[in-house]
């Protein structure tokens, strides 16, 4: 474990959690493995990044929340709810206030105090993206759009989306 995963003050600011919950509920839904197990690989592949004190159990939690959401509305394309969520979550903070990915002063990557909330906030957030998504009120995803295009948030991005194995890309 890294020095700066130690640091009380360096979780996960929220979108990114909202980010990294996401693509773990898609990882969950998509493959064959416990939900545990699933949330134990996602907080261990941003270990060098930020304290994951507790983001395992936040993760689960989380996971929980989306699929309870997910299951209570009818969703056609749950995949592309979530990789718009993701996608809107790294391009903007409101509907209508685009994400200010290069601050003049800063990094919106950096670590900041947990909030006891955050899974709660991210639930809220999801349930407000999807409505707003159903109603045509927020944008979701264009068609053309990458994770590695996501060049300013590499480092985290990188971590949500590994390139395949190269076992995997041979097959």
């Amino acid at each position: 474990m890294s020095a700066r995963s130690n640091d009380p003050a360096n979780h996960p600011p929220q979108f990114v959690f909202e980010m990294i919950a996401a693509q773990a509920t898609r990882h969950f839904l998509s493959d064959a493995f416990f939900v545990e197990d699933v949330a134990a690989d996602y907080a261990q592949r941003f270990e060098d990044l930020y304290s994951i004190e507790h983001l395992e159990e936040d993760l689960l939690q989380a996971i929980d929340r989306m699929i309870t959401f997910i299951g209570s509305v009818k969703v056609s394309d749950v995949d592309l709810l979530l990789l718009s969520f993701i996608w809107y979550t790294a391009n903007y903070e409101r509907h209508d206030v685009k994400r200010n990915k290069k601050p003049f002063f800063g990094n919106p990557l950096k670590g900041r105090q947990r909030e006891i909330a955050r899974v709660y906030n991210t639930a809220v957030a999801l349930k407000a993206f999807a409505y707003g998504m159903g109603s045509n009120k927020v944008p979701v995803k264009p068609t053309e759009w990458k994770p590695e295009d996501e060049v300013e948030f590499a480092p985290i991005f990188t971590r949500l989306f590994p390139p395949p194995a190269e076992e995997d890309a041979k097959a």
